[in-house]
């Protein structure tokens, strides 16, 4: 055993507690680094230091056991070592570890990002944070929801295509309307809705009526509360505009006065402005911002990149080639690369203020 020896003296100890006071003394200092680098944002920073504490703090424990006294077996070191790290995986399952490690899966995987909608479990909303413990989601209540980074890899993830996504709504109406002639309706209501591609699909012969889904391609998923609202109420206006009734058959089997459909009264939609915020302007504030923020992050890497292989193609250039248009292409780069540099510093300080 390690501890068998009892006639060791201070000195057999020093080698074991200069490792411990370094191991401290760099793992502050590459935190203090790491949380103060100007590259990356709050939630960015905070991850790569957690990790590097991990790292240091497994190595530095390594350390320590080679240097005790007696210590010097390395199949005894590597034997308590691996031990450690058995124990804490056996109850990572419960513990901080299980989402840490799958904060890293899932870093790996990069399956979504900030600013994307995602639905797991119950929970609806857009990403506004990436940790490494956790997983922040605005909803559309504008409430910020924390889940565990462990449920997002136990438990199936949908998420929303930023190139895109189908809008659908479903109605129910009687065998009374001819389904060609509520296929044109629904067709022009998606499209005054302002949906791609419109289709609808017949979903169930029901005992009173027929339900059918109308569905369309929305180009920018960013407005998916907004262009859900606006597909239910299009089908409303153009539905009572030709005639055909939105009514329980069952109520209008049992209708006492008449014949006379119940349609809503018909008035002109007002003139709405472009400029005026939405409901995701005001719900997804935060999410909208991340995923702002990442986009320049990713705008930045490529420009940067496409900087890198025009200075090297400017330093290959033979002495009598010409140089003019290679040496606009690097300006035009490094300008780019100082704007969205000023934007990123913009975006981080809004972040940090929400």
């Amino acid at each position: 055993m390690i501890f068998a020896q009892a006639d060791t003296s201070w000195t057999d100890w020093l080698p074991a507690v200069i490792a411990v006071a370094l191991t401290a003394a760099t793992v502050m200092a590459v935190r203090w680094l790491l949380l103060r680098s100007p590259k990356d944002d709050d939630a960015e920073r905070s991850v790569r230091a957690q990790v590097a504490t991990i790292g240091l703090c497994l190595l530095g424990l390594l350390v320590v056991i080679f240097l005790l006294p007696d210590g010097s077996d390395s199949d005894l070191a590597f034997s308590v070592f691996g031990l450690i790290v058995t124990g804490a995986l056996a109850i990572s399952s419960q513990s901080i570890i299980a989402n840490g490690m799958a904060g890293l899966m899932l870093r790996s995987m990069s399956s979504f990002k900030p600013g994307d909608f995602i639905e797991v479990a119950d929970h609806i909303g857009r990403v506004s944070e990436l940790g490494l413990f956790h997983t922040e989601i605005q909803t559309g209540d504008r409430d910020l929801v924390t889940l565990p980074n462990s449920l997002m890899v136990n438990q199936p993830v949908r998420v929303v295509r930023s190139s895109g996504t189908i809008v659908s709504a479903t109605a129910s109406i009687g065998y009374d309307v001819s389904r060609h002639q509520l296929q044109e309706l629904f067709v022009q209501a998606a499209t005054d809705s302002g949906l791609i591609e419109p289709f609808v699909q017949v979903l169930d012969l029901g005992d009173y009526s027929v339900n059918y889904r109308i569905a369309g391609f929305l180009e920018d998923p960013r407005s998916l509360l907004a262009a859900r609202s606006r597909l239910r109420g299009s089908i409303l206006d153009t539905l009572s505009a030709a005639g055909v009734e939105i009514m329980s058959p069952m109520y209008v089997a049992r209708r006492s006065v008449g014949n006379t459909p119940l349609l809503p009264h018909l008035i002109d939609p007002p003139i709405e402005d472009q400029h005026r915020r939405t409901a995701e302007d005001r719900v997804f504030d935060k999410a909208e911002l991340a995923g702002r923020l990442e986009a320049s992050r990713t705008e930045l890497v490529e420009a940067r990149s496409s900087l890198e292989a025009l200075q090297s193609e400017l330093d290959t250039l033979e002495p009598g080639a010409d140089r003019a248009h290679v040496e606009a292409g690097v300006s035009r780069f490094e300008q780019r690369i100082a704007r969205l540099q000023r934007r990123i510093e913009r975006l981080q300080a809004q972040h940090a203020e929400g």
